[in-house]
């Protein structure tokens, strides 16, 4: 399941190459990976996320990677 907490912010030494040709690829097609500090930001308290991985208050996280069953 996804957590916040494993959100990475930093490539993996084995991975930079890798994760640079992706990261070029997203950016061509205007698509921006999100680090866990925005993704981590609270969202409006207002707002209800259809999730089962957790409880209010929610996040931007909650709001890209909400789960249902």
């Amino acid at each position: 399941m996804p957590e916040l907490l494993r959100v990475r912010d930093i490539d993996l030494p084995e991975w930079e190459e890798e994760c640079r040709q992706i990261g070029r690829v997203l950016d061509g097609h205007g698509i921006a990976l999100l680090g866990s500090q925005i993704l981590g930001l609270p969202l409006d308290a207002r707002l209800r996320v259809e999730t089962v991985l957790g409880d209010p208050p929610y996040c931007v996280f909650d709001a890209w990677f909400h789960w249902m069953d």
